[in-house]
C-alpha cells in the first residue's frame, strides 16, 4: 500500500494519526493487529510511483516492519522507518523532498 503526503513538512498530516493509532497497539505490527486499509483516494499506482519516483524529487517511505519486508518484499531505493520508530526518526526524511509512504 502506498500512501500519497505530500510534502515532508506535512508529513505530520499522515503521520500523527498513524502514530496515535500505533501507540494503543503493540509496538510491531503483525497480521493479527494490522489498521484498516486506506481509501483509493489516498492509493498511488504502480505507474503513477514509477513516475514520482523517477522524478527525483520523490522519496518512499516505507513504515513496515521488518517481517513484512521480508514476507511482502519492497522496492529498491526505499527508506524504511518502521511506524513505531517513525516519531523519533522524523529528522531522517528529508523536507525538500515529496514522500510516499508504504
Amino acid at each position: 500500500m502506498i500512501l500519497k503526503v505530500g510534502f515532508a513538512a506535512s508529513v505530520w498530516a499522515i503521520a500523527m494519526p498513524l502514530l496515535l493509532a500505533a501507540q494503543s497497539q503493540p509496538e510491531i505490527r503483525m497480521p493479527g493487529n494490522l489498521p484498516e486499509p486506506v481509501g483509493e483516494e489516498m492509493r498511488v499506482s504502480v505507474s503513477e510511483l514509477d513516475a514520482a519516483l523517477a522524478d527525483g524529487n520523490v522519496v518512499l517511505l516505507d513504515v513496515r516492519e521488518p517481517w513484512e519486508l521480508e514476507k511482502f518484499g519492497t522496492r529498491k531505493g526505499y527508506i524504511n522507518i518502521p511506524l513505531g520508530e517513525l516519531e523519533a526518526r522524523l529528522g531522517e526524511l528529508s523536507k525538500e523532498q515529496v514522500v510516499l509512504t508504504a
